[in-house]
């Protein structure tokens, strides 16, 4: 005990170290035991739990890979159609344009027959007419 008292240690550490061991011991088996207890289970419980959540997270993954090639499947799909109906609206479009012009030229060059023999015509009437047209002329020149 001499050591104790030269060191400055008295009684009361010692009753003090004491009441700490005793409230060590009731903490450990009182607290701390049903908590590292329960931490267990619920370590237990996760671990299925992080496996469920790994395979739903490996399922989505897959999921999302079949959404994005069927989405590659269907504009693929799409610009095909479209690209065919483009085509097809041109085709149409070049047929209904050739088909105007083809009417066009036919009725410009009917136009022009029908002037030409017109002009014929007229041109025939005139020479026809020349012969009276100029008695007539004469004939109030001169007064007749």
């Amino acid at each position: 005990m001499d050591i104790f008292a030269q060191l400055g240690i008295n009684t009361t550490a010692g009753i003090q170290f004491v009441f700490f061991a005793i409230a060590l011991i009731f903490l450990s088996k009182v607290v701390f035991g049903p908590y590292a207890h329960a931490l267990e289970e619920r370590e237990r419980r996760t671990k299925g739990g992080e496996d469920l959540a790994l395979e739903y997270q490996n399922k989505s993954v897959e999921l999302q890979t079949e959404y994005e090639v069927k989405t590659r499947d269907l504009n693929s799909q799409m610009k095909s159609i479209i690209d065919a109906a483009k085509s097809q609206a041109t085709k149409d479009y070049e047929s209904a344009v050739s088909k105007a012009r083809a009417e066009a030229d036919k009725l410009v060059q009917d136009n022009r027959n029908s002037i030409t023999s017109a002009v014929a015509t007229a041109a025939g009437e005139l020479k026809s007419q020349t012969n009276s047209v100029a008695m007539a002329i004469t004939s109030k020149l001169l007064g007749k």
